[in-house]
């Protein structure tokens, strides 16, 4: 693939904020479609959407657990201009209140192994529920 090819792909698969909350949550360590499914609040087939576009830019690498795949950040992005791109992208979203949340909530999944859906999903209901108090 060309380097215009490429950049293509990279902007792109960074140009929605649902892959950039994606890219965030897992920057922490490794998290599951179940689990994603629950930090963000949508269907399995709009995640699984997602971790493929990221997957095809060289900004997510996959994992196979069991029955179970688990994507997070690559040891090594595909050159230094992605690096430094996903380095820049990550540090800036550091400062959003809803990625704080997400990746929260993807700590406690992780911690907890919650890796079912509906279990998921009760932590981010739950979460916003003990706020209000």
């Amino acid at each position: 693939m060309d380097t215009l090819s490429y950049m293509e792909k990279l902007l792109k698969a960074l140009a929605d904020a649902n892959r950039l909350r994606i890219l965030a949550a897992v920057q922490d360590g490794a998290l599951c479609v179940c689990q994603l499914m629950g930090i963000l609040g949508l269907s399995q087939s709009t995640v699984s959407k997602h971790l493929s576009v990221l997957k095809e830019a060289g900004l997510l690498v996959e994992e196979p657990r069991g029955k179970r795949s688990f994507y997070s950040l690559p040891a090594q992005y595909p050159s230094p201009f992605v690096s430094a791109v996903m380095n820049a992208v990550l540090q800036e979203l550091e400062a959003h209140p809803d990625i704080a949340e997400d990746r929260r909530i993807a700590e406690f999944l992780r911690e907890l192994r919650i890796e079912t859906v509906e279990a998921a999903r009760n932590v981010r209901k739950k979460r916003r529920m003990l706020r209000l108090l």
